[in-house]
């Protein structure tokens, strides 16, 4: 039969399986088949294709990274009745406590030298103490999660003036005359700014808790920059989100954006903690930013979790200059003899850490991002900012912004006159494009995969020392939570993962939007008490863990489908093979994008002899209804089996599921 009178029997089929599958009946799979040449490699594939993006967007890094558990911790912000947001009054409001009064204040603690545009004025919270009539008084904040048992450490800065009392610390129920769960006295309060430090042990465990800070006797107090961290965290992470950014094995982490970048000053984020300034995000809805998780942590976290630290520098946005881009890289990288690495000697590290990988800018050509620019004024200033980082480390490796325009591209690789080893190219697919075809979505990625080509044939024109690869470092899907957290989100990226690799002669680096939270394509999703992954974490754990280095000739034989926006003649089944880099394994991805139906996919190989029996894993859902959620975290599941396997041999694959077969190649 061919494939055209194929095509036209499809849909009929379909209408029949769907009324049988209705009625209770099997529904009879598929039937594709792909021939592998072990002997003929078609393109090698990066080892750092594989990585993820961080950024500085809502509750990305505060709240679902970073392990502070407590908001707002320098009480920045506009105050109402003098307590600034995020904190309340103990009790509570119910009536007038005139023994206590609050007035927010500036303060002179972590002053900095450096003014740059954007920081939020540091303040204090100013309490005046005299006897009244309610005994137990001061000021709290909601939703702390705790568990029991485990250790908090804590720390607050306080000043006093003519104050003869208490102060106090506790972790309690957030609800009248609910239980404490401990509860330390802060000892020895008096004279100028000082840290004092206390640890709490709950008792109890609450998703829900409160953080109170209490106080008696009489006199007045300022307090500042309150910390609660969990005694598990992994340096400064949440424990849990670490775990799972480790089982992604990710090849790099970039930060700290993203459209944040071009908001950014790195210098916000280094030196003593509690003397960082907060910051304004412009990208994100004028957030109020702390600026804790700065450089010397990114950077611990990054190498923690096994992958490089990539940073993308501010070009030009929010007062920022060349010499503080090629500041940062003598922080990172300068010898401690150096002016910037010698103040990063003063934070606690000596040694550079040798950053490899920086990012010039992010997404110019767009008007959303400060700095905005067109192509002929990105790619002089791109020159600028590239000979001046280059000066303090000459073996920097260098990503470049491109887009899917291939006009600005065009116009920022003529203009290089310098080596370039990434240009960086974003993808986000949303429902406008979709247009209410599912077929759409998912025949989307062979698009891109099209694109990679034209961009190949471009970058082919330069000498070959100056041609770069992509790194496709943003993609995510814009459609709805029931969509992205379903299988629908593991199909795209599945197959967009798979054009990838069979791009692999110009696709260097990848990471999808975003590593945590953000908005509903962020594949870890932390709320203040636990978190679930997406279906595309899944997905990106799979590829990741079963990263080839050779793509090997596959040949592709099945069914069809036709789209309305990407074409006819898309294949059902997708499919990629790839060799370990010990030449011990072979990996192939196959996905079934049928979303009604399994496939039984003959396998044949040639060229290679493979141990008798395989590893299956597979992301599944029993429907497009399963939806990934904090109540449902494993309605899409990673699940792992065994298959007796030869030189020809018949994999299942169940509808709408991502496989990745390992076959071990025989001695």
């Amino acid at each position: 039969m061919s494939r055209r009178r194929r095509l036209a029997w499809l849909p009929i089929v379909c209408t029949a399986v769907a009324g049988a599958a209705a009625q209770g009946t099997v529904v009879p799979p598929l039937a594709a088949t792909i021939e592998i040449d072990a002997g003929t490699v078609e393109n090698r594939i990066s080892p750092l294709l594989y990585g993820q993006f961080l950024e500085f967007m809502y509750e990305g890094i505060k709240g679902g990274l970073h392990a502070e558990l407590i908001a707002n911790r320098g009480f920045d912000g506009d105050p109402t009745a003098g307590l600034p947001p995020r904190w309340l009054r103990y009790p509570d409001d119910r009536i007038d406590d005139y023994g206590i009064v609050f007035k927010s204040e500036p303060r002179a603690l972590g002053a900095r030298s450096e003014r740059f545009e954007g920081i939020v004025e540091p303040t204090a919270v100013r309490i005046e103490l005299k006897p009244a009539v309610v005994a137990r008084h001061g000021l709290f904040q909601p939703r702390v999660p705790v568990r029991q048992g485990l250790e908090y450490r804590g720390s607050i800065w306080i000043k006093t003036d003519g104050f003869e009392g208490e102060v106090r610390a506790g972790l309690e129920a957030d609800r009248s005359a609910g239980p404490t769960y401990d509860e330390s006295l802060i000892a020895n309060v008096s004279g100028d700014w000082k840290r004092y430090a206390f640890t709490l042990k709950p008792a109890s465990s609450d998703p829900l808790a409160r953080f109170v800070l209490l106080f008696s006797g009489k006199g007045t107090i300022w307090i500042d920059q309150v910390s609660l961290m969990p005694g598990d965290a992994v340096g400064d992470v949440r424990a849990d989100t670490m775990a799972k950014v480790k089982a992604l094995k990710p090849a790099f982490i970039r930060y700290p954006g993203g459209n944040v970048a071009q908001d950014y000053h790195w210098q916000w984020g280094i030196g003593p903690r509690d003397e960082r300034p907060s910051w304004i995000n412009l990208s994100w809805n004028n957030e109020i930013e702390p600026s804790d998780f700065g450089t010397d942590e990114f950077i611990a976290f990054a190498r923690a979790a096994g992958a490089e630290p990539t940073i993308t520098v501010n070009v030009d946005g929010r007062g920022a200059t060349v010499e503080e881009a090629a500041a940062w890289v003598e922080y990172c990288n300068g010898p401690a003899t150096s002016k910037f690495g010698a103040l990063r000697a003063q934070n606690g590290h000596p040694e550079p850490y040798g950053v490899k990988y920086w990012e010039i800018g992010n997404e110019i050509w767009g008007d959303w991002v400060r700095g905005h620019s067109d192509a002929a004024t990105y790619a002089r200033n791109l020159a600028r900012y590239v000979a001046a980082m280059r000066a303090i480390d000459p073996s920097i490796q260098v990503i470049a912004v491109g887009d899917n325009d291939m006009a600005w591209n065009r116009t920022v690789l003529q203009n290089l006159s310098d080596r370039l080893e990434f240009l960086a190219i974003h993808h986000y697919y949303s429902r406008r494009d979709m247009d209410g075809d599912v077929k759409n979505l998912l025949a989307r990625p062979l698009h891109y995969e099209r694109f990679y080509g034209e961009v190949e044939s471009e970058l082919g024109k330069l000498p070959p020392n100056r041609r770069p690869a992509l790194a496709i470092n943003e993609w995510g899907l814009d459609l709805t939570e029931s969509q992205v957290h379903s299988m629908l989100g593991a199909l795209y990226g599945a197959r967009l993962m798979n054009a990838f690799e069979r791009r692999g002669s110009v696709v260097g680096m990848s990471a999808v939007s975003d590593l945590v939270n953000g908005w509903p394509g962020g594949i870890i999703q932390a709320s203040r008490d636990g978190l679930f992954v997406t279906p595309i974490y899944l997905v990106n754990q799979l590829y990741a863990t079963h990263l080839g280095s050779e793509r090997l000739a596959t040949r592709v034989e099945g069914p069809t489908i036709s789209t309305t926006k990407e074409g006819s003649d898309v294949s059902v089944v997708d499919v990629v093979t790839s060799r370990s880099a010990d030449g011990r394994n072979i990996f192939i991805k196959a996905l079934n994008t049928d979303l009604e139906r399994p496939v039984t996919l003959t396998v044949i190989l040639h060229g290679a002899r493979v141990s008798s029996s395989a590893v299956v894993d597979r992301v599944t859902a029993p429907s497009l209804q399963a939806v990934a959620s904090f109540r449902t975290p494993n309605a899409v599941r990673l699940s792992r089996s065994s298959l007796k396997a030869a030189e020809r041999f018949q994999l299942e694959l169940p509808k709408h599921s991502v496989s990745v077969v390992t076959l071990g190649v025989a001695k």
